[in-house]
């Protein structure tokens, strides 16, 4: 009888599982491969695959070089993005720029934008070459046990055990559902409609490689340029209002630019498809972001408004800042709860002062600064600091001062003019929709003025 080999199985034993190959389970990978860890990724997706999130931080940079990986980012088709533009959808009025290099101190002024498919691949590539393993097409049946030195999952492959688990699967929260922990935030529940499309007309001369934030009563555009012909178009309405758009949901974004008059001029000469994607659930917390063998990252932990596109670049910093904390407790120079403390409290700080960002963003009031031009004490420049996401070690103190004075004009701005006060584009009111009186003001940031009258009204 003729002896037949014997079937490989694959290994069931690591160091660190990790769930999810993005970019912030592949920055923890690359760390603990580098220091000697077996750590498996696994993804119930393959590569190449398509993510929004082009758009990075200046932070992001300032990861890549520490990891030795900006020569591979530069090697990309990528865009280097030196700053913004913002203005109101309307058209009227001509995008106000706000320039990296006005922010205050010495740090970095320039980051980029990339297409994630290339960039994920990338930084999956690095840790698979540090030694990483990594599992595509691979799903988490069940949790079967969770604590350090005994984390033992089942896989759609089989059973695999590990002495620490990290959760990197984004909107999917496999660890925020199986605790019970993912919550949505009160205020905040938006849906997103986005595609690339090349053709757009982008900003120019000391503009080239902007974003671009068009906003309206209802929601906000972005504009993105990703490569030399590619930009990532997209809008983020409220939910509800999102709703009364009489047409399916995978065409909307072809509607509301259609009703935008600077999106659908920018469009012009466009190509893209006529059917949109979709993203909704915006805006939760799968808090605690740490725990007894594991550690949520990235979008697993919370997400919030990609309106300072901080997705990618918090993500990166959760993989690191997680991979780095089970590095020292092994290594006996932190104890397991000193680390999960000191994770879960980084993580908290920076959601919380970017979702301050993100509230001031929704407050009508504030835009009317952030376009005005207006400035003095540098103020604009401390806004650019915060707004371009230089916040992760903590907000200097000629910085914070200087915001703190712009946040008092917001709450002055109500009630006596600091700046002109502006009546937002409607993008309902726009493509023939009156709003139900009920949901007149459905979108945050819309006050009343002084003496009892609203700065603009309903036509």
């Amino acid at each position: 009888m003729i002896a037949q080999p014997e079937e490989i199985k694959p290994e069931t034993s690591w160091d660190v599982v990790i769930i999810g190959a993005g970019p912030s389970g592949s920055i923890a990978a690359l760390e603990l491969a580098r220091a000697g860890k077996k750590v498996l990724v696994i993804d119930k997706e393959s590569f190449p695959r398509f993510r929004i999130g082009e758009s990075m931080l200046p932070h992001t940079n300032r990861v890549m070089e520490r990891l030795g990986l900006m020569d591979r980012v530069r090697e990309l088709p990528h865009v280097v993005k030196l700053g913004l533009e913002i203005s109101f959808g309307d058209g009227r009025r001509d995008p106000a720029a706000i320039p990296f290099d006005r922010m205050l101190g010495d740090t970095i002024k320039e980051t980029f934008n990339v297409r994630r498919s290339l960039f994920d691949q990338m930084l999956a590539d690095a840790a698979m070459e540090a030694g990483a393993t990594y599992r595509f097409g691979e799903s988490v049946v069940s949790i079967d046990h969770l604590a350090r030195g005994d984390v033992r999952l089942q896989l759609e492959s089989g059973p695999i055990q590990a002495n620490w688990l990290i959760d990197a699967s984004g909107q999917a929260c496999v660890l925020g559902r199986h605790f019970g922990t993912r919550k949505l935030l009160e205020g905040y529940q938006n849906v997103s409609y986005f595609e690339h499309f090349e053709g757009v007309d982008r900003p120019s001369g000391d503009r080239q490689g902007f974003a671009t934030l068009a906003m309206c009563r209802e929601g906000w555009f972005w504009m993105i340029p990703i490569d030399e012909k590619t930009t990532s178009v997209g809008v983020v309405l409220d939910d509800k209002l999102a709703r009364l758009i009489p047409v399916p949901a995978n065409q909307r974004l072809d509607w509301c630019i259609e009703n935008c008059p600077l999106v659908k001029h920018r469009l012009r000469d466009a190509v893209g498809p006529k059917k949109n994607q979709v993203a909704g659930d915006f805006s939760y917390t799968c808090e605690p972001y740490a725990g007894d063998g594991w550690f949520l990252v990235g979008d697993a932990a919370a997400f919030i408004d990609p309106v300072w596109s901080t997705g990618v670049s918090l993500g990166i910093d959760g993989g690191m800042q997680s991979a780095q904390r089970i590095i020292e407790v092994d290594a006996g120079r932190m104890s397991a709860s000193a680390a999960s403390k000191a994770y879960g409290k980084r993580v908290k700080r920076l959601r919380s002062s970017f979702l301050s960002l993100i509230s001031n963003f929704y407050d009508h009031s504030f835009r009317e600064l952030l376009v005005s031009g207006q400035s003095r004490l540098e103020i604009d420049a401390a806004v650019v600091n915060m707004l371009a996401g230089e916040i992760f070690e903590g907000v200097p103190f000629r910085v914070r001062w200087r915001w703190e004075i712009m946040r008092w004009l917001k709450e002055a701005n109500r009630h006596r003019k600091v700046v002109e006060w502006i009546r937002p584009h409607s993008l309902l009111q726009s493509g023939g929709i009156m709003l139900p009186g009920s949901q007149s003001g459905v979108f945050r940031g819309i006050k009343r003025r002084h003496r009892g009258q609203p700065s603009w009204q309903p036509s």
